[in-house]
């Protein structure tokens, strides 16, 4: 089950961006060149071109660090499951600004960086949502599928 609870969540995020960029690839190719342009389509043309690398990433970011956060949150009470949340979402937002600083080319003034953070900070909201999704289903089915092994007949 552990291995299920590592690549099932990675595997349908990637699978969800996957679907993304193929349906947008006869409209944009998706090239080397096309990476640092700072819209849309050169994040799309790296998940094309690097989405290897991200699904070893992923799976080692579930593995090492979401994997164990979730152990230690699941049965705690909602106000540590918020806390971990928050943590998460501040960690995106640092991330997508740091990303978005990074591609940002200043002559083009704010709105393109705020763009783009904004956008960066959606992504990875929606891949930590699927992510968290996929684990709580599948402890909500092992759940119940021990709750019915361990509960015995009554004799009527």
């Amino acid at each position: 089950m552990k291995l299920l609870k590592v690549l099932l969540p990675v595997l349908v995020d990637f699978g969800v961006f996957w679907v993304v960029v193929y349906f947008n690839m006869p409209d944009h190719p998706m090239r080397i060149g096309e990476i640092g342009n700072g819209n849309l389509y050169s994040l799309m043309a790296y998940f094309h071109l690097f989405w290897g690398l991200l699904l070893a990433d992923g799976i080692l970011t579930q593995y090492l660090i979401i994997i164990p956060l979730w152990n230690l949150v699941k049965h705690k009470g909602a106000s540590a499951r918020f806390i971990a949340g928050a943590c998460i979402a501040l960690v995106c937002i640092l991330f997508a600004g740091a990303l978005s600083y990074i591609i940002w080319l200043p002559e083009e003034g704010y709105r393109p960086l705020l763009s783009f953070w904004w956008y960066m900070t959606e992504i990875q909201a929606v891949y930590w949502m699927v992510n968290f999704v996929v684990l709580y289903l599948l402890d909500r089915k092992r759940t119940s599928t021990e709750s019915e092994q361990i509960e015995p007949e009554v004799a009527g």
